[in-house]
């Protein structure tokens, strides 16, 4: 009987598992060949949450490992992405994500900077897309 209150309290207090596994939105326009949209690998090593990301702006450029933390009812991470401009003077710019959970899937959201946007839905998929599109051109590069 005792376990069984043990058991209870954390789900009717609404505390939400921890995240594993792959889960995206990474879509290709049939018009441009353009890759936009998250996708993420959670997991847990040595007692700690994290998350394995990348940000596909018009293509999955590069993988970013970070803490994951609760925040409420929501997920939490932070990164950086470094941009080039015109000149070739290099801007590092912090991102802040937020997963809320709904049902088996996130609603993402991103403040970079000034700017904040909604990510839409990202839902569990069974094998990388944009990680290992990122994972290539990081192999590229090296």
């Amino acid at each position: 009987m005792a376990t069984l209150a043990l058991i209870a309290v954390p789900l009717s207090a609404g505390v939400s598992p921890w995240p594993s596994g792959i889960f995206g939105n990474v879509r290709m326009s049939r018009e441009t060949g353009d890759l936009g949209g998250l996708e993420l690998r959670f997991y847990e090593e040595s007692g700690r949450h994290f998350v394995e990301y990348v940000l596909c702006e018009g293509w999955c450029n590069e993988t970013i490992v970070a803490e994951l933390q609760r925040d409420g009812d929501s997920f939490v991470f932070e990164g950086s992405v470094e941009y080039t401009d015109s000149a070739g003077g290099i801007t590092e710019v912090g991102q802040h994500f937020r997963l809320t959970p709904r049902g088996r899937k996130f609603r993402a959201a991103l403040v970079e900077g000034d700017y904040s946007a909604e990510l839409g839905v990202i839902r569990p998929i069974r094998q990388p897309f944009g990680l290992a599109v990122a994972r290539s051109e990081e192999s590229a590069s090296n």
